[in-house]
């Protein structure tokens, strides 16, 4: 007799493996086929598991799928699901994978910025989904001993990407309209087209911090020196070591301007002092 763990890993393979043959069914010893074949009766739920995993991806990769198309993308996630499939029944933990698949996914990879359009929106799910700050009393830190040894801490929804295509752009172009939970603060407001879209220069690469404010995920475009001092404090290093590593990316950096700006965002939400 099959064990109840074998027919659940059957199940799984029979549903998320790829095309169902009539000799590839895992289940057809176990199913009662005679009105139904094991190979028809495993393709309701093939069907079934595909369509649901395939919506929560639509809900997480929006901008993918305009920028695709609906068949398209629906073809590109059957194909995604067959070679990484869920770990667990929350859809909300899946699909991070999504941008390097389609980096190397055959029918897309000349689409190059889809990549980084995909870690811009994996990226945005993650701070829409993060927990909240704790409060921080910001009069004890004049109180601290010697400043540049604290670490600041960054907000939990606090996300950073860069990339050498202006995505925040491009996700901004395929906004419907302002939604209640989404803020976009580019200054571009979409004046960029898809056919303008290249390769940009290192030094004009594009830098953003996305994080909640309250119920609303913002993508804010930053520079390179304040992407290093983000990147420092997400790393918790001390306000001593980020300062220089963000000096040395950006000499103009003004790092009391910065550090008000963050704090005042909510981006910068503590601080520890080191032993």
């Amino acid at each position: 007799m099959t064990t109840l763990a074998k027919m659940q890993r059957d199940f799984i393979h029979d549903c998320l493996s790829g095309e169902l043959k009539k000799d590839n069914v895992l289940l057809a010893n176990d199913i009662d086929s005679r009105d139904i074949s094991a190979y028809g009766l495993m393709g309701i739920y093939q069907t079934s598991a595909l369509a649901n995993i395939t919506h929560s991806l639509k809900l997480t990769y929006p901008v993918i799928e305009k920028l695709v198309g609906n068949d398209f993308f629906r073809a590109t996630c059957k194909r995604f699901i067959a070679t990484c499939w869920p770990e667990s029944g929350n859809m909300d933990d899946y699909g991070a994978e999504l941008a390097d698949f389609l980096s190397e996914f055959e029918h897309a990879k000349h689409l190059t910025y889809l990549k980084d359009v995909a870690r811009l929106e994996w990226a945005f799910h993650l701070s829409s989904l993060a927990d909240d700050a704790d409060v921080t009393d910001w009069s004890t830190l004049s109180q601290v001993n010697d400043i540049l040894q604290i670490k600041f801490v960054v907000t939990p929804s606090l996300n950073l990407i860069s990339s050498t295509y202006p995505i925040d752009k491009i996700w901004q172009l395929n906004q419907d309209a302002v939604k209640g939970d989404v803020e976009g603060d580019s200054e571009n407001n979409g004046d960029v087209s898809l056919d303008s879209i290249n390769a940009t220069e290192d030094e004009h690469c594009t830098f953003l911090a996305l994080y909640r404010r309250e119920y609303k995920t913002v993508i804010l475009p930053i520079t390179l020196g304040e992407f290093v001092l983000l990147s420092g404090f997400y790393q918790r290093h001390t306000f001593e070591k980020a300062i220089v590593d963000a000096s040395e990316k950006q000499a103009d950096i003004s790092i009391d301007e910065t550090l008000k700006k963050f704090i005042e965002l909510g981006i910068i939400s503590g601080f520890v002092e080191t032993d």
